[in-house]
């Protein structure tokens, strides 16, 4: 089974200094690595900023920033598991559960080839 696991962040965290930042995304580069060993990670990335995005309903497009959520998505990975419970313990681990929201939603599968 797929799952998506959602990195979630407060719109407004400040980070208390650069280093901190900078060791929060190594300490991520790290971790990834380590599902990649293992054979779990099947995709992934961070995401640009919101002010960056564009949101399509019915034909009609919304430039970002899109002010009415108070989390934006910063990135993703995609992982494989042999049940929620499995990929609930992964996202346990993730070094961005410590100071913001990982969440964990599982991939439908929609045709095409196996």
């Amino acid at each position: 089974m797929e799952f998506m696991l959602i990195m979630l962040d407060e719109r407004d965290r400040e980070w208390a200094s650069e280093e901190a930042q900078a060791q929060s995304f190594a300490a991520m580069g790290q971790w990834a690595g380590g599902l990649a060993q293992k054979n779990i990670l099947r995709g992934g990335a961070p995401l640009t900023g919101e002010e960056n995005g564009v949101r399509i309903r019915k034909g009609t497009s919304y430039d970002g920033p899109f002010t009415e959520t108070k989390e934006i998505i910063g990135g993703y990975f995609l992982i494989e598991a042999d049940s929620l419970a499995a990929a609930r313990a992964i996202a346990e681990t993730c070094p961005q559960a410590e100071f913001a929201t990982v969440e964990v939603r599982e991939i439908i599968k929609m045709g095409g080839p196996e």
